[in-house]
């Protein structure tokens, strides 16, 4: 027969595991948090060297940044360079911010506790909307938003009306 004793030693030494086990969830949670925010800086770095390396793309987007979305849609942009260019480069930026929100719905669904911190998810929908401005931006989500995630899709159906001011040549 177990006497008292033995027994809450039990208690306490299962208290402390859980306790551990708890601050071992924790650790690795924002160890996981801070090495996703690393990877998006690093990719945010990149798509900055990409756009430094070729001044073009910038250029373009920026010269074209009063269009309407059915330019891009027209055999005339087919002809410009420019283009070939800067639309990969839009679906590179569309891609990245897929995965950011497609990383933020997983881990709203799941328990809290077990959940990494999602990363400064409303600065960077704010970020994504600017993006979204421009008219390129806007033509392949109307188009081709098919090709990205639920989490893309739906933050576009929910914000699209917001979003559809001009862009800004300058700030956009």
């Amino acid at each position: 027969m177990l006497d008292i004793a033995e027994f809450l030693w039990g208690v306490v030494a299962a208290l402390v595991g859980a306790g551990w086990f708890v601050l071992l969830l924790i650790r690795d949670r924002n160890s996981a948090s801070a090495e996703r925010s690393s990877a998006l800086i690093k990719q945010l770095h990149e798509i900055d060297k990409l756009v430094i390396d070729n001044p073009e793309i910038q250029k373009y987007l920026s010269l074209n940044a009063t269009k309407e979305e059915a330019y891009f849609c027209t055999p005339e942009v087919l002809h410009d360079d420019d283009f070939y260019k800067a639309k990969p480069f839009v679906y590179w930026n569309l891609s990245m911010f897929d995965e950011i929100l497609s990383v933020a719905a997983a881990f709203k669904s799941g328990p809290g506790i077990l959940a990494p911190p999602v990363l400064e998810l409303a600065d960077w929908q704010g970020y994504m909307k600017r993006k979204f401005r421009h008219p390129l931006y806007r033509s392949i989500l109307k188009k081709e938003g098919d090709i990205f995630g639920a989490a893309l899709r739906n933050f576009w159906s929910a914000n699209e009306a917001s979003i559809e001011a001009t862009a800004d040549a300058h700030t956009w």
